[in-house]
This record gives structure tokens, sequence and C-alpha cells, in this order.
């Protein structure tokens, strides 16, 4: 199973992805490409394999991606060699989810088994949480306006939404509810769209 799991700049998707990972064993997280720069604390192969802009430009000849985007400015791609038959979580864009599911339709023999979770936070309280992240007023800007558009009725194409606007849900009420989703869904094939115990929390 490959859980991605999508949400706009400052919706705690990657915090979300971490603790799932720890939650859950099993699951191990994707370490996808990047071009941008470090952040303070970021680690090279733990948050981001951080390339320059040559290195991913010769990855994306030799078809090394499954899927590659640019937000922002900087290049970002899901390398090919990303466990195959392991359970993985990776945060993607709508782009990179869409991409991915396009992968795993064009390659059936890998029997991969997509499932994306669409973390879904209102504009001002992600420029707040941006801005308390230590961003300057500028940068929380120019990603809220990237942002725009993107994320438009994406609602319809993930396979489960978690609403949290205001951050009324912390991270582990977030984890909780994600990882009794996942063990449901395991335990079964369809949809969980098709669940009843299960609605896209609203």
């Amino acid at each position: 199973m490959v859980l991605i799991i999508v949400g706009a700049s400052g919706s705690g998707k990657s915090t979300l992805a971490k603790t799932i990972e720890k939650q859950l064993p099993d699951f191990s997280r994707i370490v996808t490409y990047t071009t941008r720069p470090k952040r303070e604390n970021e680690i090279d192969g733990i948050d981001y394999h951080f390339v320059s802009n040559e290195t991913f430009d010769s990855m994306i000849k030799q078809g090394d991606f499954v899927e590659h985007a640019s937000y922002r400015g900087w290049h970002y791609g899901t390398a090919v060699n990303f466990g195959k038959n392991e359970d993985k979580i990776v945060v993607l864009t709508p782009a990179g989810a869409r991409a991915f599911r396009r992968y795993a339709k064009t390659h059936p023999e890998l029997n991969l088994d997509i499932f994306i979770v669409y973390l879904q936070v209102d504009r001002r309280s992600r420029l707040i949480k941006i801005l308390q992240r230590g961003d300057d007023l500028e940068e929380a800007y120019r990603r809220s306006l990237s942002d725009v558009g993107q994320f438009d009725s994406f609602e319809d194409e993930a396979d489960f939404v978690i609403n949290n606007e205001n951050y009324k849900l912390n991270v582990a009420d977030l984890t909780t509810i994600l990882t009794s989703t996942i063990k449901e869904y395991k335990q079964g094939t369809e949809s969980l769209k098709e669940i009843e115990n299960f609605e896209k929390i609203k």
C-alpha cells in the first residue's frame, strides 16, 4: 500500500506523515527528491534528498521518477525505487498524487494499492501557521499564492478527506483518525468512500 498525503502549505501534512510512520511500524516514508535549499533542522536523506538542478534534470532524462513537478520555483520528485513491495507513506502535491495514480495504472504488474488522503485546512489558519513556523511575511504570502487553484475540487479525487478547519483537530486526533482508517481499509478491498462508517470528515 502507498499512502499519499496531500495538503496545502501549513496544513500539517508532513508532521502527520512522520507521526503516522511512528504509529504504524509497517509503514516507512518515501524520501522524495527536491532542488530547494534545506531549511533549518532538515536532514539530507531524512527529510528530502537535496540535489542540484543538474542532478534532478539528469534523473528526469534517465526516467528515474515516478512523478515530478515544480512547486514555488523548486523541483520535487519521487524515485521509481521507492520500495514497491512495502507499505509506504509519502507527501505529495495534487499533481504528484495524480501522477502516482497514473503510474500505478500503467504498471498493473506492480499491483500498487494507492490510497490518497487530503488534509484540508482553511487558508487563514494556514497563513498563521506558516508565520508561526518562522517564515517571513513575503514568503508566507508567496506560498499561499502558489497554492491557489491547484487544490480546487481535489476533495473529489482523494480517497479520504479530513477537514481540519481552524486546526480543530490536533496531531494526535489526526493520527487516531488516519491510523484507524488505514487499518479498516487494509482489512477490506472497497474504497472508504463506499464504507458507511468512514464517511468524509466535515
